[in-house]
C-alpha cells in the first residue's frame, strides 16, 4: 500500500517558444511588371506622335519623289586587252535630277555611281556633294573610272554587242539623303537610282548615242 500511494515526480512542460517570424519577400516582378509596362506606353507615345508628325508634314508639304536621268554618256578611255581581257575605261555621265516639291529641298551627301555591263562592273566614281531647292533641277557630270578583267562569256558577249551596235549599260546610284521641310532637316537616308540604258557603241573619246534610256528612283526612310 505504501507503494501504491507513493507521489510520482511531475515533470512541467518546456517553455512555449513562439515560431520565428519571417520577413515578407519583395515583389520583384512586379516592379519588372511595373517597367515593361511603362515602357510600353512610353514606346506606343513616341510611335504615336511621329505617326501624326509624318502625317501633318505630308498634308502640309506633299512630298514627291525626285526624278532622275541620264542625258548624255561619254567615253573618254576605252581600252581592251585582247590577251587579258582587262578593260581599262573612264565614263563622263550627266546626270538631270529634278525636284518637283514646292517647298521641300533635297541635300546630296556624296554617294557613289557605277556602270556594269551584263552584271560586271566596269567603272565607278562618286557623286558630288551638293544642295538642290525646290522645284529646280541640277545637272552634275560624274567622272567614273575603272579596270576589270572580264571573263571570256562576258568579252564575247561585249564583242557581240558592239557589233551589233547596241549595248546595255546599268548605271546605278547610292546616295545619302536628306530632306529639308522649311527649316526642319530630318535623319539622313539612302537614296537609290538605277538607270538601264543602251548606246550604239563603247569608243574613246567618242558621245554615245543613247538608244534607250530607264531611269527609277527609290528612298529607304
Amino acid at each position: 500500500m505504501a507503494d501504491y500511494h507513493r507521489l510520482l515526480p511531475i515533470t512541467a512542460p518546456p517553455p512555449y517558444a513562439p515560431a520565428p517570424i519571417r520577413a515578407p519577400r519583395r515583389k520583384r516582378h512586379s516592379r519588372c511588371c511595373r517597367c515593361v509596362c511603362w515602357t510600353l506606353v512610353v514606346a506606343i507615345v513616341l510611335v504615336v506622335a511621329l505617326g501624326a508628325t509624318a502625317g501633318i508634314l505630308y498634308a502640309v508639304f506633299r512630298p514627291k519623289i525626285p526624278t532622275f536621268n541620264v542625258d548624255r554618256l561619254t567615253v573618254t578611255r576605252f581600252d581592251v586587252n585582247t590577251t587579258t581581257a582587262v578593260v581599262t575605261d573612264a565614263f563622263e555621265v550627266q546626270v538631270t535630277a529634278n525636284n518637283p516639291n514646292r517647298r521641300i529641298g533635297v541635300y546630296y551627301h556624296g554617294g557613289e555611281v557605277t556602270a556594269f555591263f551584263n552584271g560586271t562592273e566596269l567603272c565607278s566614281g562618286a557623286f558630288p556633294v551638293l544642295y538642290q531647292g525646290h522645284r529646280t533641277t541640277v545637272r552634275p557630270l560624274i567622272t567614273l573610272q575603272g579596270e576589270t578583267r572580264l571573263d571570256s562569256a562576258v568579252a564575247a558577249q561585249l564583242a557581240q554587242q558592239q557589233q551589233a551596235g547596241f549595248i546595255p549599260l546599268t548605271v546605278n546610284a547610292r546616295v545619302p539623303i536628306r530632306i529639308k521641310f522649311a527649316a526642319l532637316k530630318l535623319w539622313k537616308m539612302t537614296g537609290k537610282a538605277r538607270c538601264n540604258l543602251a548606246v550604239d557603241r563603247l569608243q574613246a573619246e567618242t558621245r554615245l548615242r543613247i538608244r534607250s534610256n530607264s531611269c527609277s528612283f527609290k528612298l529607304k526612310i
